[in-house]
């Protein structure tokens, strides 16, 4: 192949590319956002594309963020690649920043409901807690690890996802829209 490396690269390196980019996350983040001017759609498409790729971000179902915001993309009638390009957004760096924010959000709202839940229905809790305690140690770790951090990730992801995807579609959807015309009044 032409673009093949001639060394090929260890794990190891693999790995560090992964968190430390060989040319720097700068010029990374340049490739992006040239990728991103450069896509022959309007600037409503891409704009939405990029705030669908950023929502997938705060998904807690990791390795899945690219397709996820492709098909939100796709069913939406959004720019598929500008959704790919916009779940970058979630990297190594930003993904304890997001899940903790995630985290803290689901379960802030899940403890006001839960507040009011427990003054309405005292007996229903009772029974529950009666019901956990008969379970395996395996059982209880899983039940503990769902309702303590995947429900308010996930609950907390959708409303910080959605605050962060407006935020995105707002600011770029202006910069797209200009740059465009920029590039076509150059041309004539």
């Amino acid at each position: 192949m032409v673009f093949k490396r001639k060394k090929k690269l260890t794990i190891f390196k693999n790995l560090k590319s992964l968190f430390f980019p060989e040319r720097g996350w700068r010029r990374a983040i340049e490739y992006i956002s040239h990728r991103i001017r450069r896509l022959p759609d309007t600037p409503h498409r891409i704009a939405l594309g990029l705030s669908f790729g950023v929502l997938a971000s705060f998904s807690p179902l990791f390795g899945f963020h690219f397709l996820l915001g492709a098909f939100l993309a796709y069913l939406f009638s959004a720019n598929v690649f500008a959704s790919i390009l916009g779940t970058f957004f979630g990297n190594p760096i930003t993904f304890p920043f997001i899940a903790a924010i995630s985290v803290r959000t689901g379960s802030f709202i899940l403890d006001r409901i839960s507040i009011v839940e427990n003054e309405l229905n005292f007996a229903d809790a009772w029974e529950f807690n009666s019901e956990f305690t008969s379970l395996s140690v395996f059982e209880k770790f899983l039940v503990e690890v769902y309702f303590e951090k995947i429900i308010p990730y996930s609950i907390g992801g959708i409303i910080c996802g959605i605050i962060a995807a407006l935020i995105v579609y707002l600011l770029s959807k202006p910069l797209i829209s200009s740059y465009q015309k920029r590039k076509k009044s150059k041309k004539n």
